[in-house]
């Protein structure tokens, strides 16, 4: 997106600002299961309430290219 945007000379060296609404999912929190096989609860996807999540520790089983992402200044 961003050398699409450069050629077309939309950006500015001021700022630089995406509206995340247009980015598609492929993935849904549901999906993500431990990369390692560990945690037998967590291995469905669904049960993750309470349970850290990163990039490094979690995989999407529907979209292997997904990651994990947190919209705006939320508890960690």
């Amino acid at each position: 997106m961003l050398a699409i945007a450069q050629k077309k000379n939309w950006l500015s060296g001021e700022h630089f600002s995406v509206d995340g609404t247009l980015i598609q999912a492929w993935a849904g929190h549901k999906s993500f299961v431990r990369k390692d096989g560990g945690d037998k609860d967590d291995n469905d996807g669904g049960n993750f309430k309470g349970r850290k999540r990163s990039n490094e520790t979690h995989n999407s089983k529907t979209g292997p290219d997904a990651e994990l992402y947190r919209k705006g200044k939320t508890a960690s």
